[in-house]
């Protein structure tokens, strides 16, 4: 199992590519992590993502058996069964937010903080 191509805002596009630099991974792995960071937040963006400009994640960026801990997570966290469309379109709200998460924090970390171990926070 893995994801099926999903599509990312344009802003949403911008901040991956400023957490990829700012981080110094790949955008797998900083994609993961705003999953992951979007899963653990309490906070919900009720705001809809402008998805005129669009870019494409994927598929298999999420594969596996990472997929599969993503899925039960997601399921967890609403609280119900999710079909596979229902549970992409989960995904990339839950990647989008946790992007808008993690720049928060990368916006009021001082010189001194670790945006890394912010992240873990």
């Amino acid at each position: 199992m893995a994801n099926r191509r999903m599509l990312l805002s344009a802003e949403g596009k911008d901040i991956l590519d400023t957490l990829t630099a700012a981080l110094e991974m790949e955008r797998p792995t900083v994609i993961h992590l705003a999953l992951a960071k979007g899963i653990a937040s309490n906070s919900n963006f009720s705001e809809e993502f402008d998805m005129k400009n669009r870019w494409t994640i994927p598929d298999n960026i999420i594969k596996e058996k990472d997929f599969l801990l993503f899925k039960h997570l997601i399921i967890q966290k609403v609280g119900r069964s999710l079909n596979d469309e229902e549970l992409h379109k989960e995904m990339i709200f839950l990647i989008e937010s946790g992007l808008r998460i993690i720049q928060q924090l990368n916006e009021q970390k001082n010189s001194m903080d670790d945006l890394r171990l912010l992240i873990l926070k």
